[in-house]
């Protein structure tokens, strides 16, 4: 079978398998659903869930962007202005997104910070994704500065995405993540810096 069909059809399953999941999380809880009622409801077997997703968490975490190697974040840390290159893919990013997918987001951000475990797994997560893009940002070898600034970027956008939460989902989530990069961009003690509340 064509790789790329492959790579198609697992894309497909998962997103079934995940769709499956945050509606079961959503109805009876997240504590109260087993990996078996999700593959029942996928139509799938428990193997296929554990092979894709690996825990119960990471069907809440996991996003498409994910399967991507090296993450399309990595060349944005290696020009000469990185703040402003990624604040332009973000926004692009999220510009990009129809209805369908800020409501897929939105679900996921509501069930990761309402739980300690699905949100101490994301945390775990985006450290190794931090990891992955100094690595490929940095393939001579992981730099203080590219390791600081990756880990402090992927931090930033997790905590943004908590703040919107947070705020009901009111505003749109690049908001938050432009404060967060402007944060980085002129320093925690910039006394023109936005207001943090």
């Amino acid at each position: 079978m064509d790789t790329g069909l492959q790579h198609r059809k697992k894309l497909a399953a998962m997103r079934r398998i995940q769709e499956a999941a945050l509606d079961l999380f959503e109805e009876q809880g997240f504590d109260e659903v087993a990996i078996e009622a999700v593959a029942a409801a996928a139509e799938v077997s428990p193997r296929t869930v554990y092979r894709y997703f690996g825990t119960k968490e990471m069907l809440v975490i996991w996003d498409e962007e994910d399967e991507l190697t090296p993450s399309p974040l990595a060349a944005q840390f290696t020009g000469d202005d990185p703040i402003g290159a990624l604040r332009e893919a973000t926004r692009a990013g999220f510009a990009a997104m129809g209805e369908d997918e800020l409501r897929l987001i939105r679900r996921r951000v509501a069930l990761i910070y309402s739980h300690p475990s699905i949100e101490a797994a994301l945390v775990l997560n985006g450290y190794e994704k931090s990891r992955a893009i100094a690595a490929a940002a940095a393939p001579d070898g992981d730099t203080l500065e590219v390791q600081v600034f990756v880990h402090a970027f992927v931090g930033g956008v997790l905590g943004a995405m908590r703040h919107w939460w947070r705020s009901g989902f009111a505003t749109p989530p690049f908001t938050f993540v432009d404060r967060a990069l402007t944060l980085l961009e002129r320093g925690f003690t910039d006394p023109d810096r936005r207001n943090p509340s």
